[in-house]
């Protein structure tokens, strides 16, 4: 059977050689602390791995919720730890871990309403606030070896899916639209604002995954935009 340690690294995404080495749940109503630390190296046979506490500053990020607890993760500053894209740790001057930052770009993506998501994630206002204005100015990257995956958007016949060029190709200013819809049109600019802040693929992709949402929530209101997108249009159009 396994241990109860063993079973929250594999929720919480923490894999050798890295390891839970401390837990303490009494330091908030429904909030989980797990401290992370490398297994230390075997001094022989006689002796196992040994888990030490890490010692001195450390870094505190908020990880993906433990059933109804909140759960903060605490390891020691190590290079390869900003460096590699481990799911329970976030990078530099960030307060979330990687795991709960794509959770959380995902409800962006399906178009989840900002309280919805504070309420659903236990997370304060406040935080969901400065997260969203570094992931719009670029300071936030969602690449690393878990791809970010959007759970099936909706789509329509006359929609482009979320992963045609076109919808780059929009943000990026390479193709126009006449544009009727002035919310589609302050959309458009805000996001190619930001487009122009944003190197990172992952979060480039969301930008565009959020055009593509936006109209397929608003399609009956586009049809004049959608009738120069739509598939056949942009077939013909090559």
């Amino acid at each position: 059977m396994m241990k109860y340690e063993d079973l929250l690294c594999e929720a919480l995404e923490i894999d050798p050689p890295w390891q839970i080495v401390r837990l303490r749940n009494d330091l908030g109503k429904q909030q989980l602390d797990v401290w992370v630390a490398r297994e230390a190296p075997r001094r022989g046979w006689i002796f196992g791995a040994r888990h030490e506490v890490p010692s001195g500053p450390e870094r505190i990020w908020r990880h993906v919720n433990v059933g109804q607890a909140r759960c903060l993760v605490h390891a020691a500053p190590v290079d390869d730890l900003a460096q590699a894209a481990l799911p329970w740790a976030g990078g530099d001057d960030q307060i979330f871990s990687r795991a709960l930052t794509r959770q959380i770009a995902l409800h962006f993506m399906e178009g989840v309403k900002f309280q919805t998501i504070c309420k659903l994630l236990d997370i304060p206002v406040a935080d969901l606030w400065k997260f969203k204005h570094s992931l719009d100015n670029g300071k936030i990257t969602l690449s690393g070896r878990d791809t970010l995956i959007a759970d099936g958007a909706r789509t329509q016949a006359d929609i482009p899916d979320t992963d045609d060029p076109v919808w780059h190709a929009l943000l990026e200013g390479a193709r126009d639209l006449d544009i009727r819809a002035l919310s589609l049109k302050l959309l458009l600019t805000k996001l190619r604002g930001q487009m122009q802040l944003i190197s990172d693929p992952e979060v480039r992709q969301m930008k565009a995954h959020e055009l593509h949402h936006y109209f397929v929530r608003h399609a009956p209101q586009l049809a004049h935009e959608l009738a120069q997108i739509r598939p056949e249009t942009l077939h013909d159009a090559h």
